[in-house]
């Protein structure tokens, strides 16, 4: 009951600071004439600005790209693979940077040992994999993200949080939506 009230508290808030705003109209036409390079740093100032739960988000900038990370249970109750009807407005503000910066992006679940069997699958690959096709398919199909822009993977638990990052929570159950670097054009 307790974890139901947080979560009716949060996606409140959500819905509160949902009133994003996506750099203005102005700044689009510096990015085409070359103002903004979209490199790592400026799409993470993108993210930054627009994404209302800066305390439950992790950003790191590795090689391939920046990386988003969230928790899970933002968007999926635990087992479940159904999107949380309150979590979509989160995935709206995604989609609508996504479109943006127009940049590939990978979304990949991952979950802790044995979270599947509060569902009906039976790996919690199998269950990541589902989580990140059905962000993908809500991505493509509500904010008319280009399927080939968009990729999912699911790890189960074969990708735990670093021990080197400082994080809140168990970011093991997370969602990260990765941003490749502006220099990948294709995606694997």
């Amino acid at each position: 009951m307790k974890n139901k009230i947080w979560k009716a508290i949060y996606f409140i808030y959500l819905i509160i600071l949902s009133g994003f705003i996506l750099p203005s109209p102005a700044l689009e036409n510096q990015t085409a004439i070359g103002y903004i390079q979209n490199s790592t740093e400026d799409i993470e100032t993108i993210f930054r600005n627009n994404i209302p739960l800066q305390d439950s988000v992790i950003y790191t900038q590795v090689p391939r790209g920046l990386v988003v990370s969230l928790d899970s249970l933002i968007f999926f109750e635990n087992g479940s693979d159904e999107i949380i009807e309150g979590s979509k407005c989160l995935l709206d503000i995604i989609g609508e940077i996504l479109l943006f910066i127009d940049k590939p992006c990978i979304i990949e679940s991952n979950t802790p040992k044995n979270t599947y069997k509060d569902s009906c699958y039976r790996s919690d690959w199998e269950l990541t994999m589902v989580r990140a096709e059905k962000i993908a398919d809500y991505l493509i199909k509500t904010r008319k993200i280009p399927p080939e822009k968009i990729r999912a993977a699911g790890f189960g638990a074969m990708m735990p949080f670093d021990d080197n990052v400082s994080f809140k929570g168990n970011l093991n159950r997370r969602i990260d939506f990765v941003i490749l670097n502006p220099n990948n054009t294709i995606l694997p």
